[in-house]
């Protein structure tokens, strides 16, 4: 399914040398739970491989080993790569 069709982006909460940060609102549940996170495939300056040997931004490596449901961490529930950016839906805190 494509993102559209996932969620609805809200507001900007805020833009840094390495993305922009929107709260999302997951349309399957209609809860605001999600926090989307653009990033740029030429701010990524550290590259991971994934357990499925994908390559990844680091972040999303580094993420996707620690959203295992601890309390305190935030979830890295999905993420989606684009033509020239990597799309990071988080937990919203």
């Amino acid at each position: 399914q494509g993102l559209k069709e996932l969620y609805r982006l809200g507001s900007l909460l805020g833009r840094g040398g390495f993305g922009s940060v929107f709260v999302a609102t997951w349309l399957s549940d209609g809860a605001s739970v999600t926090t989307n996170k653009r990033v740029p495939q030429n701010h990524i300056r550290h590259w991971g491989e994934l357990p499925n040997g994908t390559s990844a931004p680091l972040e999303i490596m580094l993420l996707d080993k620690v959203s295992c449901g601890c309390a305190g961490v935030i979830q890295l529930p999905e993420w989606a790569e684009f033509l020239n950016s990597f799309l990071l839906v988080l937990e919203h805190p």
